[in-house]
C-alpha cells in the first residue's frame, strides 16, 4: 500500500463543493441491511398513516390534549435525524475524515491549521453554508439566530484562531450538501479536536454528547490508544452509548493492522463497546477520481458508510418508531378505556351505579396526580434535593483532592520557576473535573427521570433525551488563573543579603577587638564573615521559597473557592430547571389521565340521562369508533413488531 500520506490528498481550504451528488462507489447495501432498511421504511409510512387516522378521529372530539400529543408524535417522526458527532484529539484526521465521507472539501485540513468551531452538515437540496449563534440568554430554547455566509468565508469561523469579527459569538457553522448518504436524516459534526478531558474544546464536545445519536472517536495508525483517549472514550459512553472509533492514515503506517489490534484490546479490557473500522482519506479520495469500488472498499470507508446508513440510521429510526408507537399506544389506552366504559353502561344499565363509582374513584385517582402531595410530586422534589446536595458533593471532593495535590506538587518547585507551565496544567485539570461531574450529573438526571416514570408506568427516554441540562463551557464559570509571585529575590538581593550577614558578624568582631587583638586571626575573621553571609543568604532564599510556595497554595485555594462557588450557583439553576422539565412532562401525563377520567365519567352520565332512543344510536358510534381504534391498534402492533 502507497504511503502517501493522508493530510496532503485533500485540498486545505474550503471551498464551494459541487451540487453533484455521492460519486462515491459505496456499493449495494448488504441484503440484510437493505431488507431492514425497507421494513423500517413501510413501518414509518404506516406510523404516519396511523398517526393521521387517530388525528381524523379526533377532530371532532373534546381531546385537544390528545391531538396535541398526535401532532408532537407526527412532528417528532417527521423531523427525525441521525447526529453523529465526530470527536478525537488534534491532527487525527477528522476532518479529513469528513470530507472524504462527504465527497466535498468543506473541512480545513492544513497540517498548521485546527478547527476551531463545530461543523454542522446537513443534507440541502444546493450546497450553502451558515453561521449559528449563541442565544443571548442560555435558557431560551426558540430558533436559533443564523447567517448566511460564503463557502470562501468559512476559513475565517473554523480556523483556529478565528478571524471573523463576530466569530466570539458564533457556536457552530453548518453546511449543507445534496448528498445521498445526508438525505436520510444523518447529520455529521466535526469538532475541535478534543486533547484530553481538560481542554475548554473537549467541555464543549461533552455537553453536545447528550444529544447525539453516535459518536465515531478518530484515532491514527500512528500509535496504539492513549490513556487521555480511552479516559476521554470512557466519559463519551456515559453519555452517548453508541460509539463507533475510526483509525485514520492506515496508508501511511505500514504496521496498522497491529495497532487496529492493539486498539481493540484496549477497547475491550476497557469496556467500550462498538466497532473500530480502519480507514484512509487518501484512498477514498483515489477510489472516487477512479471510479474503483475495490479501492473504496481498501479504503475502509465501504464500511464507514455501511455503518452509518444501514446500521446506525436504522437504529435511529426504529428508536423513533419505538418512541412513537409508545405515545400512540398510551393515545390508544385513554380513548379505549374510555369507550369501554361507556359500552358497559349501554349494555347494562343494571351496573350503572358500580361503573359510575368506579369512575369517581378514578378520577379522584387522576387529581391527587396533580396536587403537590402526589407521590411522584415527592418524588421528585425528593429526588431533585438529592441529586443536587449528590452533584454538589461529587465536585467539592474532586476540587479538594485536585487542591491536596497542588500543595503535595507545589512543596516540590520553586512557583517563580514553574509556575507558568503549573497554571494550565491546574485548569486543565479542574476543567477535566468539571466534565466529569457534568457526567455524573446527567447520569443521575436520567435515574431521577426513571423514577418518577414509576409512578405512570411511563417510558422515560424521551423526557430524558429533551433535559436541558447545558454543558461546563455554557456557565458562567472562570477557568482563568490570576496570580503575580512577587517573592523572588530582585537582581542583585542575594549579594545585599550577604553583606547584611556579614556586617552583623563584623559588628561582633569589632566589640570583641576591644578586649582582645585579633590581627593575627584576620583570615580566620574573614572565613566566619564568609560562612555567616552565605547562611544568611541561604536562609533568605529559603524564606522567600517558602513564601512563595505560601502564596502558590493560597492562590490554588482561591482558584478551587472560585470554582466551587461559580459551579454550586449554576449546578442550583441546573437542577431548578430540570425539575421544571420533569415536572411539566409528567404534570401533563398526570392531566391526560385527569381528562379521560372526566370524560369518562361525563359520558356515564350522559348516557344514564339518554333516552332509549339516543342510547341505540350512540351505542353504533361507539362500537364503530372502537373498530376504527381497533384497526389502529393493529398497525401500531404490526409496527411495534417490525422494529423489534
Amino acid at each position: 500500500m502507497a504511503q502517501t500520506g493522508e493530510a496532503t490528498s485533500l485540498t486545505t481550504t474550503p471551498v464551494q463543493p459541487t451540487a453533484s451528488s455521492d460519486a462515491v462507489p459505496a456499493g449495494a447495501a448488504p441484503a440484510g441491511a437493505a431488507q431492514r432498511g425497507d421494513q423500517l421504511d413501510a413501518a414509518e409510512r404506516q406510523t404516519g398513516a396511523a398517526l393521521d387516522a387517530l388525528a381524523k378521529l379526533l377532530a371532532g372530539s373534546d381531546r385537544p390534549d390528545l391531538l396535541e400529543r398526535i401532532a408532537t408524535a407526527r412532528a417528532k417522526l417527521d423531523q427525525s435525524s441521525c447526529v453523529v458527532i465526530v470527536a478525537g484529539e488534534f491532527k487525527k484526521g477528522k476532518s479529513s475524515l469528513v470530507n472524504a465521507l462527504v465527497n466535498a472539501p468543506v473541512c480545513p485540513v492544513d497540517d498548521d491549521v485546527a478547527t476551531a468551531k463545530p461543523m454542522e452538515i446537513w443534507y440541502g437540496p444546493e450546497p450553502n453554508a451558515s453561521v449559528v449563534f449563541r442565544p443571548d440568554d442560555p435558557s431560551d430554547s426558540g430558533p436559533q439566530k443564523t447567517k448566511p455566509i460564503d463557502f470562501e468565508q468559512l476559513s475565517t469561523y473554523v480556523d483556529e484562531p478565528p478571524t471573523a469579527a463576530d466569530a466570539d459569538q458564533v457556536s457552530a457553522v453548518r453546511i449543507r450538501l445534496p448528498r445521498q448518504l445526508l438525505q436520510s436524516g444523518l447529520t455529521v459534526v466535526d469538532t475541535p479536536g478534543v486533547g484530553g478531558l481538560g481542554s475548554v474544546h473537549t467541555a464543549a464536545t461533552i455537553g453536545a454528547l447528550p444529544s447525539a445519536d453516535a459518536v465515531l472517536f478518530v484515532t491514527d495508525a500512528s500509535q496504539e490508544l492513549t490513556a487521555p483517549e480511552l479516559d476521554f472514550l470512557g466519559t463519551v459512553m456515559s453519555l452517548c452509548p453508541t460509539v463507533a472509533c475510526v483509525m485514520t492514515k492506515i496508508d501511511f503506517y505500514p504496521a496498522w493492522k497491529r495497532i487496529a489490534d492493539i486498539n481493540r484490546g484496549h477497547l475491550q479490557r476497557h469496556g467500550i463497546g462498538g466497532r473500530l473500522i480502519p480507514t484512509s482519506a487518501t484512498l477514498r479520495s483515489a477510489a472516487i477520481d477512479r471510479n474503483d469500488r475495490n479501492l473504496n472498499n481498501e479504503s475502509g470507508y465501504a464500511e464507514l458508510v455501511a455503518y452509518l446508513r444501514d446500521e446506525l440510521t436504522a437504529e435511529v429510526k426504529a428508536n423513533a418508531l419505538v418512541r412513537a408507537v409508545g405515545d400512540m399506544n398510551e393515545i390508544l389506552d385513554h380513548l379505549e378505556t374510555q369507550l369501554n366504559t361507556e359500552l358497559s353502561l349501554l349494555d347494562d344499565p343494571e351496573e350503572t351505579a358500580r361503573l359510575m363509582r368506579a369512575l369517581e374513584q378514578a378520577k379522584e385517582e387522576a387529581d391527587r396526580l396533580k396536587g403537590q402531595a402526589a407521590r411522584w410530586q415527592q418524588t421528585l422534589n425528593d429526588g431533585t434535593a438529592d441529586l443536587m446536595s449528590n452533584v454538589e458533593h461529587d465536585l467539592r471532593d474532586r476540587l479538594r483532592k485536585l487542591t491536596k495535590e497542588c500543595e503535595e506538587a507545589i512543596d516540590d518547585f520553586d512557583p517563580s520557576k514553574a509556575w507558568d507551565e503549573f497554571a494550565p496544567w491546574l485548569t486543565e485539570r479542574a476543567t477535566s473535573h468539571l466534565v466529569q461531574n457534568y457526567a455524573f450529573l446527567h447520569e443521575q438526571s436520567a435515574g431521577l427521570a426513571e423514577e418518577v416514570a414509576l409512578h405512570f408506568d411511563a417510558d422515560h427516554g424521551d423526557v430524558v433525551s429533551r433535559l436541558d441540562i447545558g454543558d461546563v463551557t455554557s456557565a458562567d464559570i472562570s477557568l482563568e488563573m490570576e496570580s503575580e509571585l512577587d517573592q523572588k529575590l530582585p537582581k542583585g538581593g542575594s549579594v545585599v543579603t550577604a553583606l547584611r550577614g556579614a556586617s552583623g558578624g563584623m559588628i561582633m568582631l569589632s566589640a570583641f577587638s576591644g578586649l582582645v587583638s585579633i590581627t593575627p586571626a584576620m583570615p580566620a575573621v574573614a572565613g566566619v564573615m564568609l560562612l555567616l553571609a552565605r547562611k544568611t543568604a541561604k536562609d533568605e532564599r529559603e524564606r522567600a521559597l517558602l513564601m512563595r510556595r505560601n502564596q502558590a497554595k493560597q492562590t490554588v485555594r482561591k482558584y478551587s473557592d472560585t470554582i466551587t462557588f461559580e459551579s454550586s450557583k449554576e449546578c442550583r439553576d441546573t437542577m431548578r430547571r430540570i425539575n421544571r422539565q420533569l415536572r411539566d412532562h409528567f404534570l401533563q401525563r398526570a392531566q391526560d389521565l385527569t381528562e379521560s377520567t372526566s370524560q369518562s365519567l361525563a359520558a356515564a352520565k350522559q348516557t344514564v340521562q339518554s333516552t332509549e332512543k339516543a342510547r341505540t344510536v350512540r351505542r353504533k358510534e361507539v362500537v364503530a369508533t372502537q373498530q376504527h381504534l381497533a384497526k389502529v391498534r393493529a398497525v401500531v402492533n404490526a409496527v411495534a413488531q417490525a422494529v423489534a
